[in-house]
This record gives C-alpha cells, structure tokens and sequence, in this order.
C-alpha cells in the first residue's frame, strides 16, 4: 500500500516567512481601518485579502507530498529464436512436425510456457546474421524465416550484453544449433550467465547418402610479413567417402603449391589439415583451396574456397632510388640490405631493353621483378626515401610533388647526391628546391682529400650523441661540393676542411613534419674502405636512419582502420565493414565523411557510404566508429579501403581483405548440431531436452519476484491551480475596487 506524507521544500527559514505573513496582516488591518468604509463591501476586500496572502503563504512553503510506493518487479523470461533459412528443413526421418520452425512455434505453446507469461514478462529476440528487435509472443507467427546465415554465438553476447544488469529467469533457445560464421564449436563450452534452456527441435540423425566432402573453413591471418612463414589450417567435413583417402589441393596464384591426402570416418566426420604458406616478397598472394569432385558427389559448390593474404614488410621501409649505379649507390646499397632493422627496397634507372633511348626501373636484389612508378600510394608505404644521383629531367613535376606531399606529412628524404643531384641542371631546378637545407650555385665538385669533423651540432645530435660506435675522428672524403650556404632551420652534422674553410657536407633541416637530409659529397663511401674492423660507414648510416625513420603517430596525425566481421562469408550473406578513426587526444571528433571502395574478384569498384555508430571491440568495450554492409553477389577475393578527407587531406586506410565462397552452409540439409545444443544447456547450467522435457522444466522453474520501494514527489504548489487561484483573487479585488470607485 502506498504511504504519504507532507514535506516543505522553501530554502528561506520558516519564521521569516510567517513573520512577512504577519506583517503584512498587520499592514492589511491598519489600512482597513483608515481608509474602507464600514460596510459590507469593506468586510469583503479585507476577507479576499486575507484569503490571498493565505494561499500566498501556502505556495511560498513549497508543499509537496512523498508518496512510498512498493511495486512487484516480475522477471524477464528470453526467447531466443533462429529465424535463419535452416529452420524451414528437417532432417529427421519421421518428423513430428513440418520443419524446425512449427516445431520451434510448438514450444511456444507448451504448458511451461504458458505459466511463464503470466509470471515473469517474456520477450522474444529472433536472431540470423545478427540479434534482430524483439517482439511479443503473438507476433512469433508474423517473423520470415528468411536469413542467409545463422550467428547463434554473436547474438547471444549480444543478448547478454544488452540485458546486462537485468534480472532473467532464464533463456529459451530455439535453433538447430548451427552456427555458419564459426570456425570451432568450442564457443558453446562459454560461463554463460543466465540457465539456458534449449529445445530439440528434431531427433538428431543422419541425412543420407551421396559422398559430400566440404572446404568447411580455412583459418589463417589475413595479412602476413615478408620472409616469415605462417600456418593455414583447413577445416575438411564430410560423409558418404567410404572412409577412404581423397586430396586437398592448395593452389598460390593459379599454381599448385601443395597436395596432402586426407581420410575421413566412414560415418563422416571433420578433419583440419594443415599447410605452410611462404612469404617471399611484398604483395597479395591468392589462395585457393580445392577438394576434387567424388564420384556421385552432387552438392559441389561448396568443395572450394578462395582467400587472400596480404604480405606486409617488417620493419621500417626504406625507398632507395638510383640513376645509373656508381661507387657510392653500390656501398650504399650494401648498407642497406644488411642493416636488420629496416626492409629496404632499391630501384635503379636502367636503359629499356626494348627502346634503349628511355629508361626503366630495375629493382635491386632479391627484389627483381617489382614494378615501380613513384606513385603516392607507393611512397607511403615507406617512411624513408633517398634520392640518388639525378638531374631535374629525371624527376617529374608530379614525382617532386608527390615527394614534397611525403615529407610535409611526416617522411623523411635523403639526398645522396652526385655531380648531376648538385650540378646545375639538378635538384634545384626542380619544386624540390624549396626542402633543400642550403642555397648554392651548381658549381662542381672540388676534388681531393679532406678531413671532416663532427661540428659541435653533430656531436650532440640525437642520432650520434652518447654513440660508443661513432669514432671521434672520421675518414677524410675525396670530394665536396662547395658553396653551400644554410637556410634557416638548417645545420650541418659534419664539416669537410678545404683550403678555403670549413665546407659543411652533412646538412639536416625539418621540412613541414618531415626530416631532410642532404649529403654534399659523392665519396662518403670511402668510410667503407677504412683500415681496420671498425667501419664508421654502416653505423653512421645505421644511426642516421634510426633517426629519420619517423614512428607512425608522425607519418599520419590521423589513424583510420577498416576490417569486417567475417574473414570468409558465402555469396549472398552480408559483409559488416566497420572502420575507426583514432584522432590525437587533444582534437574534437566531428562529423567527417567516411566512405569505402570495395573491389570484386571481376575488378568492379563499388563505392559505399559509412554510417556513423557504435562497435564493439575486443573485450567488449564500444567506441565510435563507421559501418557499412555489402551484399557480394560472385565468389572470390575481395578487397575494400575506408578512407576520409580531414582537413584537405585524404586518409586510407590500410587494404581490408575477406573471401566470399560461392554457396553457404546454412541452406545445405544436416542434422541438427546436437553437440553444440547440449553444451550450451551443460555449460550455462540449464537444460536440454524435447518439447514435453523442456516444458517441464520450465514449469518447475522457481521464479523469484522482486520487490522494489519507489519514492514519488507530488508538487503541491507549482501547479496551475494555485497561479490561476493568486490571479482570480486579486481581479476580483480589483474588480470590486472599480465597482465602487475605490482606489
């Protein structure tokens, strides 16, 4: 029963109130007195002006009224309902019931149910790909058993992540427990945190009797490094073999890799078979894995599966780029190559093999065969690049500014100069000019031996400073190129003595984010040739570059990743594509644009838009981000890069690969997967059974009510009734007043 009780909420203490009240009685007397008449009308404006500063009083103490109110709070009661495609089969061989839906509805209609409704409020989630919006009971018969996919692991965290806090008496799961989207039934063995109660919604049996052998799942990551070798595991399922021996075929590229034998029971069964994969060089190597067709075998779309693997450099990137080969570029490149903690690429300029008037670039190494055109998307890959020995006609004005557009957002350039980088057809030609550390007339190089020594710069620059390698004392240098007369910003690392003076020719400056460096010699490479096992070339070179190698944070202010919910999904099922932005921390996030281009296997590019919203991510935090959903409509590898303007600049994400295999599962006949309904039962210490087991369950089910004590506040003073009282007062005075031409 509710109770109630008065209380005042006015802040100004109660006797200063009641001693304004009694003044102003005391005001309304004295007037009274001296100056209404006496008669009858007089008796009537004092009482209406009692009247009113009565009811002032009232409204100035702010009555309210507390009411304590105890409720019954019932308990929630979940329907966890698959509405995927599979529930309009069976393949029980004397069916009870038309499908797994009728007998799904069926167990809405058991007797346990039936006392459930009346004692706790019972919600129905359906779920496919996804956990959908829930419904009441009699609206179960208006759902569409349409989806392509069933999620039971993803919609059940999503169901207990969305009660989260709730009292639930317990969960009903109705599906045939086939999950299309995992690789593992280990998922069910899960601390669930509410009793599950899951119907058998056919007995479990085989379905007869072709061979049918399946590519089930191929579990391997999607992007990998060069040089290392990684691990595919090939999920094989099947039945109807005979128990005898048949091939699983992977194919790179079109060609035939490997080949293992492999041999399912003859009751049929599940088998992972395991290949390495190699990673020579950088690129996207496509994979696909193949079962030939078994004699008799009718169901055949499904014996292959496609993927692609994205190979990704290790360390640090480096861009060498070099004319024609000479002294410095080949000790150069040597460093290079054995420095460990960089991946290193190198291309030189080489006269074309079929027109010898132009020239080509050739890569350096192991790395022959890769294509180079000094694109952007080429260059950012790198956080390094060093230009070699070129004159102005070599370098386009679209490849100066691509490199300009590379170090103003955080890469780094060395210059390796030559007598054609530093003559007067050279850089300083070109838009590059405007990075170069120095001014200086193309004069040529003077020839000799010159000492060099660190300046004072040098020798406390983060690079060399507290280095026990770096020697004190350098190798002199055959060459310098003279005249060169620092900018603003700029300062040299190490001085050449000339017989004219100190010749600066390690030259540093920061350009926009990036970092310039300038080497104003084409003999650095007699370091190399110094006397003795210590040789100051390799780790003078090995320190410059663990200087310049910019961290990410200072190649892109701004981070934006793209990746899907599934690496592999079947034709006509939905591809989730969630991207996140990471901004610096000092910045406000705002409404940019996101979109995505996602390439097919046929090479079509089609553009989609991203919606802002909530995802989740590992260990079930939520941060924002973008989503999108694409529908693939023909088998094979696709790709999709999210990117955005912020700013005038467009950011990329990094390439996002998923493979699409031509038919699903979920439409495929099987038996109900009695191992995974069971777990889940066992493991969330609820129970498994048929429509009668299950109904009595839950009729036993103890259902505990909860009461919970609310507090109402009923504001008795800020009311229309009390304004609209104080203003028909005083018209009423007021009208009287003028009735007897009273002031």
């Amino acid at each position: 029963m509710p109770t109630a009780e008065w209380v005042f909420e006015h802040g100004v203490p109660g006797s200063l109130i009641l001693l304004g009240l009694v003044i102003a009685l005391a005001f309304t007397i004295f007037s009274a007195w001296k100056y209404l008449p006496r008669a009858m009308v007089g008796g009537m404006l004092i009482g209406i002006r009692f009247l009113f500063l009565a009811v002032l009083f009232w409204v100035l103490l702010l009555p309210a009224k507390k009411s304590s109110i105890t409720e019954v709070v019932k308990p929630r009661f979940i329907v966890l309902l698959d509405t995927s495609g599979s529930m309009t089969m069976t393949a029980d061989q004397e069916p009870a019931y038309k499908d797994r839906w009728e007998a799904a509805k069926a167990v809405l209609q058991t007797p346990g149910m039936k006392r459930l409704t009346s004692q706790c409020l019972v919600e129905v989630y359906p779920f496919q790909n996804d956990l959908l919006t829930p419904v009441n009971l009699d609206q179960v018969s208006e759902l569409a058993t349409d989806g392509k996919s069933s999620r039971i692991n993803l919609a059940l965290n999503r169901l207990f992540e969305r009660l989260r806090g709730q009292s639930i008496a317990g969960v009903l799961v109705l599906t045939d427990g086939i999950d299309t989207s995992e690789k593992k039934e280990t998922w069910a063995e899960a601390s669930w945190p509410s009793p599950m109660y899951v119907a058998q919604l056919e007995n479990p049996g085989e379905v007869e009797e072709h061979p049918d052998m399946r590519v089930d799942n191929v579990d391997t990551p999607h992007r990998a490094i060069v040089g290392w070798d990684t691990q595919m595991t090939v999920t094989i399922a099947g039945k109807g073999g005979k128990g005898e021996p048949f091939p699983v075929i992977l194919l790179k590229d079109g060609k035939e890799a490997e080949k293992i034998a492999v041999q399912l029971p003859a009751e049929g069964g599940s088998r992972d078979v395991q290949f390495k994969l190699n990673h020579p060089k950088v690129g996207v190597e496509n994979y696909l894995v193949k079962i030939p067709i078994l004699p008799d075998e009718v169901q055949t779309n499904d014996n292959e599966m496609t993927l692609a693997v994205e190979v990704l450099d290790a360390k640090n990137r480096v861009l060498f780029l070099e004319d024609v080969p000479r002294f410095e570029s080949k000790h150069f490149s040597r460093a290079l190559f054995s420095n460990k903690d960089i991946t290193p690429l190198a291309f030189f300029q080489m006269p074309n093999r079929q027109n010898p008037a132009t020239k080509e670039w050739i890569a350096y190494g192991d790395q022959q065969g890769l294509s180079f055109d000094l694109s952007p998307e080429q260059l950012r890959l790198n956080k390094i690049i060093i230009l070699g020995d070129f004159d102005a006609d070599a370098l386009s004005p679209e490849h100066c500014r691509t490199i300009l557009e590379f170090v103003e957002k955080g890469g780094s350039l060395i210059l390796l100069g030559g007598h054609k980088l530093w003559g007067e057809n050279g850089i300083a030609k070109t838009d590059l000019s405007k990075l170069l550390p120095f001014t200086r007339a193309g004069a040529p190089a003077m020839e000799g031996k010159f000492n060099v020594q660190w300046t004072s710069e040098g020798r406390a620059h983060p690079a060399l400073a507290n280095n026990k390698e770096m020697p004190q004392e350098l190798p002199p240098v055959l060459s310098v190129f003279t005249g060169a007369k620092l900018t603003g910003g700029a300062f040299a690392l190490a001085n050449a003595q000339t017989d004219s003076g100190e010749e600066p020719i390690l030259v540093s400056r920061i350009y926009g984010q990036g970092k310039v460096l300038a080497v104003l010699t084409d003999s650095l490479w007699r370091w190399q040739m110094q006397p003795g096992t210590e040789k100051p070339y390799p780790k003078f070179w090995r320190q410059i570059l663990q200087w310049m190698s910019p961290s990410e944070t200072e190649m892109d202010k701004y981070f934006l990743e793209l990746f899907t919910d599934a690496g592999t999904i079947s034709v006509g099922d939905p591809a989730i594509l969630q991207a996140r932005l990471a901004i610096p921390p000092s910045e406000t996030r705002k409404n940019w644009k996101v979109t995505c281009q996602v390439r097919t296997p046929t090479d079509r590019t089609i553009p989609l838009a991203m919606q802002g919203k909530t995802i989740q991510v590992s260990g079930g935090s939520e941060i924002p981000g973008y989503v999108t959903e694409f529908v693939p409509e023909e088998p094979g590898n696709y790709q999709a890069i999210a990117s955005v303007e912020i700013d005038g600049k467009t950011i990329q994400s990094a390439p996002c690969l998923f493979a699409v295999r031509a038919t699903s599962q979920e439409m495929m006949l099987q038996p109900i997967n009695e191992k995974v309904l069971k777990a889940l039962a066992r493991s969330s210490g609820g129970r498994y059974g048929n429509a009668q087991e299950i109904s009595s369950a839950l009729q036993n089910l103890t259902v505990n009510e909860r009461r919970e004590r609310k507090l109402e506040y009923q504001s008795m003073w800020h009311s229309p009734f009390w304004i609209g009282l104080l203003i028909l007062i005083l018209t009423v005075e007021w009208f009287m007043r003028k009735m007897k031409n009273m002031s």
